[in-house]
């Protein structure tokens, strides 16, 4: 049983990485033809704000596309889900240098991905389990905006695997818990 679930861990790591790596190449192809635009029209006009509204159509697609995947890969792997039922969290779940660093490392990587999209202040709550070994999965945002959600998301899963989570405990034991994190940016 630990071999099959060790195995399912390594699975979702590596196909959760696979996910992070098409941010990656989105965000370098974006980069690229955002350039080459600017280039042919230094200065704005109709024609470079539509070309520009299509480039960030097409991210936000690869984005989606990404994060569908990595959630299909979740859903196969999970074995154990909080539930409303399960005993009183007596600890909560905590990052290994605090919950202002994950924040900081969270709002660093979002103020770039958000950085040419997001023209006003934006809220919104992201959430996700930390399960009884400290993995991360099944985040979730809720905000006004489904493109900003996207990219929150985004963050979320690129730096899920940056650092240790301790689980919550119930009972002296680690539970599966969901975590809350209020997520505010202004541009």
């Amino acid at each position: 049983m630990k071999k099959l679930l060790a195995l399912a861990g390594i699975l979702v790591f590596s196909i959760s990485y696979a996910q992070v790596s098409e941010f990656q190449k989105a965000d370098v192809r974006y980069d690229r033809k955002i350039k080459a635009l600017y280039t042919k029209y230094p200065k704005a006009n109709d024609e470079r704000t539509k070309r520009e509204w299509h480039l960030t159509e097409e991210k936000v697609t690869t984005y989606r596309n990404a994060l569908e995947k990595i959630e299909e890969e979740q859903k196969k792997a999970i074995k154990e889900t909080p539930t409303a039922g399960m005993s009183k969290i007596s600890k909560e779940a905590v990052y290994e240098t605090g919950i202002a660093s994950f924040r900081k490392l969270f709002n660093d990587t979002l103020a770039l991905s958000l950085a040419n999209f997001a023209s006003e202040p934006y809220k919104a709550a992201l959430s996700f389990v930390v399960d009884s070994k400290g993995n991360l999965y099944g985040a979730k945002v809720n905000g006004k905006n489904e493109d900003i959600n996207l990219f929150i998301l985004a963050a979320f899963y690129r730096i899920k695997d940056q650092g240790k989570w301790k689980p919550a405990e119930s009972n002296g034991g680690p539970v599966p818990s969901i975590v809350n994190l209020p997520v505010e940016f202004k541009p």
